[in-house]
C-alpha cells in the first residue's frame, strides 16, 4: 500500500447525500446485519482465514494460538498471544490505527464500536483460565478479528478513511504475522492479479516477492526522469495515463525483473494503471475510476450498524473472485 492520498471523485456530493444511507434505502440487493447476526456473517469471501484454533493455559493465565492461512497462495503460519496482548491491541486500534475525526468518511467509529461489542471483557485473574472464559474468550476474540479482516480484504466503507488505510492494514497483519505481499492482498486486489496476463494462477509469494522491496520507494522520485525521456512514435502505443495518480503507465513489461509498484494493471475494461494505485483504490471501490465499470463478480453489499455510523463491504459473490481466470 502506498503513502498517497487517494481521493474519491465527487466526494463533496456524496457526503452531502450520506451514499451510505442512500444505498441502503435504493439497493434491493442488499443484507443488513445486526451484532448478534454479524458473528455468523459469511467468511468464505476472505482472501485470509483466521481461526484461534486452540488455547494453552499456563499457572495463571491463558495464551490463545491463533492459525492463520492464505487462500491464493497456500500458505499457513500461527501467532500465539495473551489475552493482555489482544486487549493492547484493540486499544491501539481503536486509539492509534482508526481515526478520531468526527466527519470520518470511512467507518472508523463503527469498527471502534464493533470491537467493542465483540472483544471479551477483562476478568479477574483467577478466572483466567476457568475453561468457561477460555471458551467465550476464543469466539469473541476470532470475531474480532475476522471483522478486521473483513474491514481491510473486502471493498467497503472502512478503508475510504486514509487514516485507517495507513495504519490499521499494516498493523493488523503484523499482528496476525501476514509477512509476505502476496499474502496480504485484497479480494479485488487478488481477482485484478488473477486476470493479468503475466500473472500467473494464484500469483505465488516468490512472483510478488518484489514488492516488498519497493514498498517505499515513492512514484515521485521518477517523474522527473520519465517527464525527461524522448517517448518515441513505437512506443506511444503502450503507455497510457494512470487517471489515479496522472503519471505515465508503461504497458511494456519486458524490461521488468518481478512485479512492483509501478507495474501496469489492466482492468477488464481495458483501462491502465499502475499497479499501486489501483490497488490502494480496489480497497474501498469496485469500479472503474475511469469508466465506472464494475470490477469483481456481482456482489451483495452487506451493512451493519453498529450504533452511529453505518459500515458496509461486498461480500457474497456470484462468482468466487478468488478463482483464477487462467486455466
Amino acid at each position: 500500500m502506498n503513502n498517497y492520498f487517494v481521493p474519491e471523485p465527487n466526494s463533496t456530493a456524496q457526503q452531502q447525500q450520506d451514499p451510505q444511507i442512500a444505498a441502503l434505502e435504493k439497493r434491493g440487493n442488499c443484507k443488513n446485519y445486526t451484532l448478534k447476526t454479524l458473528a455468523d456473517c459469511v467468511r468464505q469471501d476472505l482472501p485470509l482465514r483466521v481461526s484461534v484454533s486452540s488455547a494453552t493455559k499456563k499457572e495463571d493465565y491463558v495464551v490463545y494460538n491463533c492459525t492463520v492461512s492464505s487462500v491464493t497462495t497456500k500458505n499457513a503460519w500461527g501467532v500465539s498471544y495473551r489475552y493482555s496482548e489482544f486487549l493492547a491491541f484493540r486499544n491501539k486500534v481503536g486509539e492509534l490505527w482508526t481515526c478520531q475525526e468526527k466527519d470520518c468518511c470511512g467507518s472508523c467509529e463503527a469498527i471502534r464500536d464493533v470491537m467493542a461489542a465483540f472483544f471479551p471483557k477483562k476478568r479477574p485473574a483467577v478466572m483466567s483460565t476457568w475453561s468457561g472464559v477460555v471458551s467465550d474468550r476464543k469466539t469473541k476474540l476470532e470475531n474480532v478479528l475476522v471483522h478486521l479482516l473483513r474491514c481491510v480484504l473486502l471493498p467497503g466503507s472502512a478503508m475510504k478513511c486514509f487514516h485507517a488505510r495507513q495504519y490499521l492494514a499494516k498493523n493488523l497483519f503484523e499482528f496476525l504475522g501476514v509477512k509476505h505481499e502476496a499474502d496480504q492482498r485484497s479480494l479485488l486486489q487478488v481477482f485484478v492479479d488473477n486476470r493479468q496476463p503475466g500473472i500467473k494462477k494464484s500469483a505465488t509469494t516468490t512472483d510478488l516477492s518484489m514488492l516488498e522491496h519497493q514498498s517505499n520507494m515513492k512514484k515521485s522520485s521518477t517523474t522527473p526522469n520519465l517527464s525527461s525521456l524522448a517517448t518515441s512514435t513505437d512506443d506511444s502505443t503502450n503507455v497510457e495515463q494512470c487517471m489515479i495518480c496522472l503519471d505515465d503507465v508503461d504497458l511494456d513489461t519486458s524490461h521488468e525483473i518481478g512485479v512492483s509498484g509501478n507495474s501496469p494493471i489492466v482492468l477488464q475494461c481495458k483501462h491502465a494503471f499502475h499497479r499501486e494505485c489501483i490497488f490502494e483504490w480496489l480497497l474501498f471501490q469496485s469500479q472503474c475510476p475511469t469508466c465506472r465499470a464494475q470490477v469483481g463478480p456481482p456482489a451483495v453489499t452487506n451493512y451493519c450498524r453498529p450504533k452511529n455510523q453505518v459500515q458496509w463491504w461486498l461480500g457474497d459473490f456470484k462468482e468466487d473472485p478468488l478463482t483464477s481466470a487462467h486455466k
